[in-house]
This record gives structure tokens, sequence and C-alpha cells, in this order.
């Protein structure tokens, strides 16, 4: 990285007549999850900073592309960095280019997207942690937004000097923007959303027999999943053509984060199973207690998830608007 920040620049166009935002991290990796962030982040500066020069920077160019920004921002631009729940160890390289962005820019003021917070209790996970705290106290002008109550926990613990502040998944403020389609009174297609990497706590059997149940259920059984390629060029299409195929389901069953939210943002029904770490049930917990449509299931009976399903408001529209003003402390801490 200290390479490509010293003889692999790229030119990047830094207005001197507005106030330039720069967002840092944009992800050009295959997650939808992720891409529906990025959406949301740039509809978010555009709604609330019109006036602002957004310039958004991919999280592989964050070194090549940092010289000349440096150099050429004044005290009241502003860097942003991608939100997300790669804060940790899960994924080394998200936050080891997030730490040579706070190290290089120290006295700038940055702004870091809602993130969730997981280091392992490993001997990895803890020197990864270590080295994040070490930097995160280099830049006083930092602020951490996290979308969740243990990651608040967890950013007061290791990043003591930090200014913290909640507020929900950038996503959750895309609710209203779709167009979706009524579900159906006697639900007829589900539509599976599991993973299938190294955070999924499902295994081959139990999504087998899940499957097996849920045909019992309902006419149609479709799988998808929230990846997908080429995202940096048709990332808006890609995004439109998922969230249609959700809107045609009239239950998700996921263990993802952002299949839950996806569920949310077509108006589904969801049941949500928990991942290796805590962001899905601190998510809920944080702020959908109340939300009749999303259930978590920490069973692996079939006759208990068959319950659940019986219990879920197919009908209700959950009113989750007041969520907007959740992200009134991420309004103030951008204007400064």
């Amino acid at each position: 990285m200290n390479y490509q920040y010293i003889f692999r620049q790229k030119q990047v166009a830094v207005s001197v007549t507005k106030r330039n935002i720069i967002l840092f991290g944009v992800p050009n990796y295959p997650n939808l999850g992720d891409q529906a962030i990025l959406v949301a982040e740039k509809k978010f500066i555009e709604k609330n900073f019109p006036d602002a020069n957004l310039i958004m920077i991919s999280e592989t160019d964050t070194a090549s592309c940092l010289w000349q920004i440096k150099s050429a921002i004044t005290s009241d631009d502003l860097i942003m960095y991608q939100g997300g729940g790669n804060t940790g160890s899960l994924y080394p390289l998200s936050e080891r280019n997030r730490r040579f962005l706070i190290r290089k820019m120290n006295n700038q003021r940055i702004i870091i997207f809602p993130q969730s917070i997981f280091f392992e209790d490993n001997l990895v996970g803890r020197y990864e942690q270590c080295l994040s705290s070490k930097v995160y106290k280099q830049n006083s002008k930092l602020t951490l937004a996290v979308r969740e109550n243990y990651s608040l926990t967890r950013a007061k613990i290791i990043f003591p000097t930090t200014k913290c502040i909640l507020v929900p998944d950038i996503v959750f403020s895309l609710m209203g923007t779709l167009s979706n389609q009524p579900v159906h009174k006697l639900p007829q297609k589900a539509l599976l959303v599991l993973r299938d990497d190294e955070e999924s706590c499902l295994t081959a059997p139990f999504k087998s027999e899940l499957t097996a149940m849920l045909g019992k259920r309902f006419s149609t059984i479709s799988t998808t999943d929230t990846m997908a390629q080429n995202v940096d060029v048709n990332r808006m299409s890609l995004l439109n053509e998922k969230w249609a195929e959700f809107s045609e389901a009239d239950l998700v069953v996921t263990d993802r984060l952002h299949g839950m939210l996806f569920a949310i943002l077509t108006e589904r029904p969801c049941l949500v199973f928990a991942n290796n770490n805590h962001k899905i049930e601190s998510t809920i917990s944080t702020w959908l207690q109340d939300t009749e449509r999303i259930k978590l299931v920490n069973t692996r009976s079939m006759q208990a998830i068959e319950k659940v399903i019986d219990d879920l408001k197919w009908q209700s529209k959950d009113d989750l608007r007041e969520l907007e003003q959740k992200y009134v402390p991420l309004k103030k801490v951008i204007q400064g």
C-alpha cells in the first residue's frame, strides 16, 4: 500500500469551489448487500448535502488515490468510509485499508458510515484489534458510526477515545423507495437466501430438511443469493433485479443481514437465522423488536419453525418510518 501511495498515484478531480465529500472503500466485490449500502450512502449524501462534490474511491484504489487527495483537500472537506460489517478481523483487507486511510489522514475529519464490529477471539483477532485500536486513536477527528448496540458496546471498549454514534444500517434509509407487489393471502412462494461461506451457522443437512419442510407448505421454493458479478458497472440494474426477485416471494428465509434488509425494503415476511457473529441478532434487538413480519429463529426444530411461520403477520405493514429520525446524529456530524 505504501508503494501504491507513493509510486502508483491516480488522478482525482477534487473541486476547488465546492465542499468535497470523498467516500473511500467503495466496494468492487460481488456482494449486493455492500452495493446496496453504497447506493444508500450516495442517495443519503445527495439528499441531505446536495451542494457537496461527492467523490467515490474504490477500496482497491485507497492508497493510489490518497496522495493527491491529501495534497488537494482543505479542512472544510470531509473524508468518509464505506459502511458494512467489515470492521474487525473477518475481512482483514478492508480493515487494513481503513487503517491506512486513518493513519495517513490523521489530521483530517473522517466519518465511517454505519459498521458492525467483530474481532475474533483468537490470536489473529486480538492482533488485528490491537492494531486498529492504536491507529484509530491517532485521529482525534474520527467519528465511527455503528449500526447496532453490540457494536456500540464493543466500540467503546476497543476505541475509547474515538467518537462513536449509533445509527441504523444505511440501507434502512431506502425504505419506501421501491414499488412492491402485495403478499398473497395464501402464501405460495418461499425464497431461500442462505449463506455458503465462513459466516454461516447452518449445516447442509439442516438446509435440506428446511427446504423439504417449506416444500410441503409452499407451491414454489426458489433459492438465490446476494452475490453477483460485474457489480461496479451494473450495480443499480443488478440490485433492481434482485429486489424484483424478493418482491415476488411471499416468504423470505435468510441468514444474511442484507437478505433481511432486502425483505424489509420489499415488504416481505422474513424468517431470519443468526450467522456466526452478532450483527443479525443485534440489528433486530436494536431496531426491529416490534416488527411483526421479521422473526428471528433460534431453533433447529422443524416443528418450532413451522409454528413461527404460522405466527407471521403476512398482511401487516410494519411502520418503520421512525427510523428516519435515527439518522439525525449522522447528518449532524457530516454537517460539522
